[in-house]
């Protein structure tokens, strides 16, 4: 633990500077950032700095727009089609709400992991290598694509009550204005890719359109949000992977059915094979949590008292326990859940270990949340997606 704990660098307003989390970033061939990752297990508190931010670029990047010159059209199946500047928009009653973005394919290497047995990982169209996925390293191909922020704009639900919707809506298309073709890199282990360049949208369900917590956003950890995480204003949809949130919001418009878009039926999906008549569009995360603290690549720890820590989170509301294992899961007890308990943020938790006898133990955590799931929900799937298996550490005491 000493090595990423060590003081580095100078005095900074009277205190010693800490060792900075690790930060990969990834590049397209116009030198423009399409992938951010960062290790959550070097973050302390619950709000993931704008910094070290996840980034995943799932088109072209595009273009920065002006502020001035942004502007958002709502139409569709309602009664009074309207588009809206910023300011415009920034003049309905604004809320805030903090929760945790995932990314769909993060951590997707876990599914291999244990599907076989803990023994070998990759993607179902590369070449497996043997060993344990490092959950912490962002410098791996599906680790570290999560962040936790705080998001200030206007719920979704009150634009939609301006515009009128109209009897018979069943969804909300938000577009963006990046287009393109899918990136190589994020269409690691894609099953179908478009022949013509598409813009970034999804059609959400007009349920979760009219959640209290479904936001347009404007404003990031207390700042206007950058270009690269999608200002001047994106979707923001608690709970639900990533790839809903749409970032370089432009249009919404109001349908009377949920129509066909391939980051929602030919890319975003669960399903045993692309032919699965069962397959389901992705929407909610699972309930999951993991362990921070201690970490597989820890040397062997003293005998004596030790605090296990991790982080939990829900794509149906709060975390209401989380359970530790220091057996391989024969036997469970309840960890402390840190305050705040908020409905789409993660949870601190910590459990303190009295490790009397040498020797190795495999360390196991697992949630349950409000809606009564426990961890894990989502099952193997060809394109990996949602990961929210429960992964062991493996540590040794002396």
């Amino acid at each position: 633990m000493a090595d990423r704990r060590e003081i580095e660098g100078e005095i900074i307003m009277g205190w010693a500077d800490r060792k900075r989390p690790s930060l990969d970033v990834r590049k397209d061939a116009q030198g423009r950032v399409v992938r951010v990752a960062t290790s959550v297990g070097d973050l302390q508190g619950l709000i993931t700095p704008t910094d070290l931010r996840y980034v995943v670029v799932q088109l072209d990047a595009p273009d920065p727009v002006h502020p001035d010159d942004w502007s958002l059209s709502i139409g569709g199946e309602v009664e009074r089609p309207i588009e809206l500047s910023l300011e415009e928009l920034q003049r309905f009653p604004g809320a805030t709400v903090r929760c945790v973005h995932e990314c769909s394919g993060s951590e997707a290497d876990f599914f291999d992991y244990l599907k076989s047995g803990g023994e070998t990982y990759g993607c179902n169209r590369c070449e497996h290598v043997e060993g344990k996925p490092n959950r912490l390293d962002p410098e791996a191909q599906h680790q570290g694509i999560m962040s936790a922020g705080e998001w200030t704009g206007v719920p979704l639900a009150t634009v939609l009550e301006k515009a009128g919707i109209k009897p018979g809506a069943v969804s909300v298309l938000a577009q963006g204005f990046d287009r393109g073709l899918p990136a190589e890199w994020a269409m690691h282990g894609a099953l179908a890719i478009p022949d013509e360049e598409i813009s970034y949208e999804k059609s959400l369900p007009l349920k979760k359109a009219l959640d209290r917590d479904t936001m347009l956003a404007w404003a990031l950890n207390g700042e206007y949000i950058r270009h690269i995480h999608g200002g001047p204003v994106r979707l923001v949809t608690p709970g639900w992977s990533g790839n809903w949130s749409v970032k370089w919001l432009q249009k919404l418009e109001v349908l009377d059915h949920l129509p066909k878009l391939y980051y929602q039926n030919q890319y975003f999906y669960l399903g045993q094979t692309p032919d699965d008549p069962d397959k389901k569009m992705i929407t909610a995360m699972g309930v999951k949590t993991f362990i921070t603290e201690p970490r597989d690549d820890d040397p062997p720890l003293p005998r004596g008292a030790h605090v296990i820590r991790g982080l939990a989170w829900s794509g149906a509301g709060r975390i209401t326990r989380v359970e530790v294992s220091v057996d391989g899961g024969e036997t469970w007890q309840d960890a402390h859940r840190e305050l705040p308990h908020e409905r789409w943020l993660w949870q601190r938790w910590s459990h303190l270990w009295h490790a009397e006898s040498p020797g190795k133990y495999s360390i196991m955590a697992r949630a349950t949340d409000e809606a009564g799931r426990v961890q894990p929900q989502i099952g193997w799937n060809v394109l990996r997606k949602n990961f929210d298996g429960i992964v062991p550490v493996d540590v040794e005491i002396e």
